[in-house]
């Protein structure tokens, strides 16, 4: 990687990984690189319009989100999608709410953002990003306002629904 980086956004999309953003302490970064590890390579991309750190970066159907952050002075509600077959960013519609420190996934085609923090707080909102459609819609409030988490989805089936579970609970 060319430049140290906290809070960037990290995600992985056809056997290569993309690190974007970030913080080193004295300079919030707008660069996107892509590491090969097929070749332990590093590679300069073209960079985001926003500096940003903080952000949640995903990738669905061959392009990255990078999702909001914060760029030194305000948290944002900016979306940047990276093409990654052109190599470029372009701009999509901003979240309803401006958050740094959020969790992100894919879940189905669309992008889910949770909590996070902004100048008021800790958030405990959940939107959803609709890519066809490019707009975002809320979803729901968490419990408890949450930040810097990190989300993941699976599709596991609920304990006891498997038949050979479902034989073991029975025999106990």
């Amino acid at each position: 990687m060319s430049v140290a980086r906290l809070g960037a956004g990290v995600a992985a999309s056809g056997g290569a990984l993309y690190v974007v953003g970030g913080y080193d302490g004295q300079n919030r970064w707008n660069t996107a690189e892509r590491y090969q590890p097929d070749t332990n390579t590093w590679h300069p991309l073209a960079p985001m319009n926003t500096m940003r750190s903080g952000l949640g970066l995903v990738s669905l159907n061959s392009y990255l989100y990078a999702i909001g952050g914060y760029d030194g002075q305000n948290q944002l509600c900016t979306v940047e999608c990276y093409n990654i077959g052109r190599n470029i960013w372009e701009p999509r519609a901003p979240m309803k709410h401006c958050r740094s420190a959020l969790g992100v996934a894919v879940h189905q085609g669309r992008i889910y953002v949770f909590g996070g923090f902004n100048q008021h707080g800790f958030l405990s909102s959940v939107e959803c990003y609709c890519p066809e459609k490019n707009e975002w819609t809320p979803v729901t409030d968490m419990p408890n306002g949450l930040s810097g988490m990190g989300i993941t989805v699976t599709m596991e089936p609920c304990p006891g629904s498997l038949p050979e579970q479902a034989d073991e609970d029975e025999a106990m």
